[in-house]
């Protein structure tokens, strides 16, 4: 299934287990391989999003399905040292942190945000405790692209698309709504090993040898970042937040109020476009340049700014914040 899935795409497979296991050649869990065949499989029965996009693999999962978040920030900082190297402009993390924290100086977010803000798109998957504080990275980071899952319904048209009911949502500890976007994210189907964990926990859901589907929102992230993919493969100059402001702007509204944020992605929509809206404006006078150009934020200014405005003590839930220009 791996070979008919990804064929020779694969530029560059890393282990950054730590300790690294003994069996760390490859995904042995087997949900970052469903992930990727979500977002890049080229199989003719089981199509990801973008077919014929390369991907470098960094395995940051154990074969028990725990991770650490120091591998998860390591990940973040290679991808950053050979961006350049291996062209990666789109980082997919269908994962998140346990310990809650303010995005701003969260450790896994400032990781993030820095690939952002150096020109890699950061899709993050929203996670599924339905509605709570959003509190948790690389999700609860306002620069990077967050995803919601949907349900698909029976037809292939978003009318008859519901929200999954365990989608996360809420706002951030720094009062941002999210997710921005939601993804189809129940029972899809993907690539995985033969003997992994997954596959043997849920028989009933293999579909065909090597095939399974699986829901969450670990699941919607990647059809976004195959998505975003496709757009820089037409729009190669554009940048994270032209990426993020097309896809918020030609989303499918959908019921659900803040759980499906903007909508559901809509790719011939996004494809469309011929002139993307930058998504993250509000939080640009707060972005800095060092002495190399490399862009970064201040968030000591940005707090400052938000206790200037009597932020703070606002209720963030509130209508009236819910409704303030900064989320537009």
């Amino acid at each position: 299934a791996k070979g008919q899935a990804f064929g020779n795409r694969i530029a560059a497979s890393i282990d950054l287990t730590a300790p690294a296991a003994p069996d760390a050649t490859g995904d042995t869990y087997g949900h970052g391989t469903l992930v990727a065949g979500i977002a890049a499989g080229a199989s003719q029965a089981y199509p990801g999003a973008a077919p014929t996009a390369r991907l470098v693999s960094i395995r940051v999962v154990k074969s028990d399905g725990s991770a650490l978040t120091s591998d998860v920030i390591a990940a973040a900082d290679w991808i950053y040292m050979n961006r350049a190297r291996y062209g990666i402009r789109v980082a997919n993390f269908s994962l998140h942190s346990s310990a809650a924290a303010s995005a701003v100086d969260d450790p896994l977010d400032r990781a993030v945000r820095r690939l952002w803000l150096t020109g890699t798109v950061v899709v993050a998957a929203a996670g599924n405790n339905g509605a709570e504080r959003m509190v948790y990275a690389p999700a609860s980071d306002p620069f990077v692209i967050t995803v919601g899952a949907v349900g698909t319904g029976s037809t292939p048209f978003a009318g008859d698309d519901l929200p999954a009911p365990w989608s996360s949502f809420g706002y951030t500890g720094d009062g941002f709504a999210k997710p921005e976007l939601v993804a189809p994210g129940r029972m899809m189907v993907g690539p995985v090993p033969n003997n992994s964990p997954l596959a043997l926990t849920f028989p009933d859901r293999v579909v065909a040898p090597g095939w399974m589907w699986m829901s969450g929102t670990s699941f919607s992230a990647p059809v976004v970042s195959g998505i975003a993919a496709r757009l820089l493969s037409m729009h190669p100059d554009w940048t994270p937040d032209q990426v993020k402001g097309a896809l918020m702007a030609t989303a499918t509204p959908l019921p659900g109020g803040q759980q499906t944020g903007v909508g559901e992605i809509n790719a011939a929509a996004a494809a469309a476009l011929v002139v993307a809206p930058s998504a993250n404006d509000a939080l640009g006078a707060f972005v800095r340049s060092d002495s190399s150009g490399e862009r970064w934020f201040d968030g000591p200014a940005w707090r400052a700014a938000v206790d200037d405005r009597s932020w703070a003590s606002a209720s963030w839930a509130s209508a009236s914040w819910a409704s303030a220009s900064w989320a537009s």
